[in-house]
């Protein structure tokens, strides 16, 4: 997958459209970008600067919200734990896999409770997310967290039909259940 400016603009506009309410999303107003994760510098940098303009032209703000670094954040306390053999390993993983998820939601969840509400929140940097947990995972965590405004995701893979994937592994939750810009 290289690089497509036309998909970029359908995200755009399938953007507008949800947060207008003119798109039915399946059950979330999310709108997904699948992109090749070495196009990561690219599409930010294209985020930043034509999607907010974009976005600021048909009358929406827009607010980056990069989810590494609140990954890390969550991740931190588990940096120098001990393990001692593969029980341990297995341990740490369940553990942060849902710790991740829920402490990245929350966060996620009170940065776009701040936002106005004419504010569109732009998921990006979502990489930081693998092996531990599923970007369909967070994003059900976020909307469960009462999450409702139109949400832009940059996702770093690939996705077939509903079924996203990421660095050649599928998304174990069976699917996707959001618009996906393909």
């Amino acid at each position: 997958m290289s690089w497509d400016d036309e998909r970029f603009e359908r995200f755009v506009d399938a953007t507008a459209r949800m947060a207008r309410g003119e798109l039915p999303g399946y059950g979330y107003s999310h709108v997904l970008l699948p992109y090749a994760p070495a196009d990561e510098r690219f599409c930010i940098e294209r985020l930043r600067g034509h999607f907010r303009t974009q976005l600021e032209r048909q009358g929406f703000a827009s607010e980056p919200i990069a989810v590494a670094p609140l990954v890390a954040q969550a991740a931190s306390r588990y940096t120098r734990r001990e393990l001692h053999d593969a029980n341990d390993y297995r341990l740490l993983e369940r553990t942060l896999a849902g710790t991740l998820i829920a402490e990245t939601a929350a966060a996620i969840s009170q940065r776009a409770s701040d936002l106005a509400p004419a504010t569109i929140p732009i998921l990006c940097r979502l990489g930081a997310l693998y092996p531990f947990g599923q970007v369909s995972s967070l994003l059900l965590a976020v909307h469960t967290a009462g999450v409702r405004q139109t949400i832009a995701v940059a996702y770093p893979g690939t996705a077939d039909g509903m079924m996203l994937r990421f660095l050649g592994r599928n998304d174990p939750t069976g699917g996707y259940r959001g618009h996906i810009v393909t």
